[in-house]
C-alpha cells in the first residue's frame, strides 16, 4: 500500500530505525513509502545537515547508523492531546484575523505542524465543541504593515496620509513611528508616534490611513519617554497629558460585567455591601471615558472628578433635546 507521508513521518520513521539498529539504507526505506531513493537521501541529508543528526553509513553493513547515541530527534514535536487541540483552535481563531501582520506566516507555521498531527485528531471534533464570534476588520493594505514595521524596526521616519474619523479631507504629515498596537475593544490596530505636523505623540487608526511611504531620515525617542506609561496612561486609545483620578460606580446589575473585565491597567474595584461596585482608574482621557460611561446609561454614576460629571451631564442634556416629544 502506497504510503503518501509527509517528510517529517518519514524522517521519524528513520529516527525509529537508526535507534533500533536496524541500519536502514535508502533503497529499503524507498520500498516502505513507495517513493524514490532520492527523496529518502534527501530526508537524511536534511537531518544531517540542517537537524545536526549524527548519522554515518556502515559500508558493511549497508545501512545507516547514529554514531552518538545523545542526539534527540526534534522532541518538541511530540504533542500531547491538549497541546494538539490547542493548535488546531488556534487555527481557527487565527482564521478571523487575516489581513492582519504575520497572518500568513504564522497561519503557514501552523499548518507545518498541523499535517503532522495523528489521523484521530480531526478538526472536524474539535468544531462541534468550540465556535467563535467572527468580526470584520477594516479593510487595511498588508503593504502598510510592511513599511510601518520597517520604519519602527530601523527607527526611520514614514510620510502618512491620513483621513480622521471627523473630517473626510485627508492629511499628509510626518511621523516618527513608534508601535503598532491592536485593541480588543475597537478591533481595530493604531499605530502611535511622534507627528511633526502637530508637534506631540498621537495614535492614527492603520485602517484610515490612505497611504504611506518610507524616508531615509532616522530619529531617536528620548530616553525620558516610556511608550509602555504612555498608553497606560490613554484610555479608549486616547490620550491627554493631564492624569485624572476617575471614580465610577456601577448598579448591581452591571456589577458583575464590571468585574470579569480589565478595562484599565490602573483599575481598581471595590465591592459594596448593596451589590454595587466602584471602579477607580488613572487616565488621561475623560472624553473617552465620558463616552465608554454613557454606554452604561442608568445603570452607572461618576462620582470623580467632577469635571467629567459636568461633562456628562452636558452631553445628557445635548441628548435629551431630541425626546422632548
Amino acid at each position: 500500500m502506497k504510503q503518501t507521508r509527509p517528510p517529517l513521518v518519514r524522517m521519524q520513521y528513520i529516527d525509529q530505525q537508526l535507534r533500533e539498529n536496524t541500519y536502514p539504507n535508502c533503497s529499503r526505506i524507498a520500498r516502505h513509502f513507495e517513493v524514490s531513493s532520492k527523496s529518502i537521501q534527501r530526508d537524511v541529508d536534511y537531518m544531517r545537515d540542517l537537524l545536526n543528526a549524527p548519522i554515518a553509513f556502515d559500508s558493511k553493513r549497508n545501512g545507516f547508523f547514529y554514531s552518538k547515541r545523545d542526539w534527540t530527534f526534534l522532541p518538541s514535536t511530540t504533542l500531547d492531546r491538549q497541546e494538539a487541540d490547542a493548535l488546531i483552535i488556534t487555527k481557527k481563531v487565527l482564521s478571523q484575523y487575516q489581513g492582519t501582520p504575520y497572518y500568513t506566516e504564522v497561519s503557514r507555521a501552523l499548518d507545518k505542524v498541523l499535517q503532522y498531527l495523528p489521523g484521530k485528531l480531526l478538526t472536524s471534533q474539535l468544531a462541534e465543541i468550540y465556535s467563535f464570534e467572527t468580526f470584520s476588520p477594516s479593510a487595511i493594505d498588508p503593504r502598510f504593515f510592511t513599511i510601518i514595521e520597517d520604519a519602527i524596526r530601523n527607527k526611520l521616519k514614514i510620510n502618512l496620509y491620513y483621513r480622521a474619523f471627523w473630517n473626510s479631507q485627508e492629511t499628509e504629515r510626518v511621523l516618527q513611528p513608534y508601535r503598532l498596537h491592536y485593541s480588543h475593544t475597537k478591533e481595530n490596530w493604531s499605530l502611535f508616534g511622534y507627528c511633526e505636523l502637530r508637534n506631540e505623540i498621537r495614535s492614527f487608526v492603520v485602517s484610515r490611513i490612505k497611504n504611506v511611504s518610507l524616508t531615509k531620515t532616522h530619529f531617536t525617542i528620548s530616553a525620558s519617554f516610556s511608550l509602555e506609561r504612555y498608553l497606560d496612561e490613554t484610555f479608549d486609545q486616547i490620550h491627554e497629558d493631564e492624569i485624572h483620578n476617575v471614580v465610577i460606580r456601577f448598579t448591581p446589575y452591571q456589577a458583575q460585567w464590571i468585574k470579569e473585565h480589565r478595562w484599565h491597567s490602573s483599575q481598581e474595584i471595590e465591592e459594596q455591601k448593596d451589590g454595587s461596585v466602584i471602579l477607580k482608574m488613572r487616565v488621561g482621557a475623560l472624553d473617552a471615558v465620558m463616552h465608554w460611561v454613557l454606554r452604561y446609561g442608568r445603570e452607572v454614576e461618576v462620582l470623580e472628578p467632577l469635571e467629567l460629571r459636568k461633562m456628562i451631564k452636558e452631553e445628557l442634556k445635548m441628548t435629551k433635546r431630541f425626546y422632548k416629544n
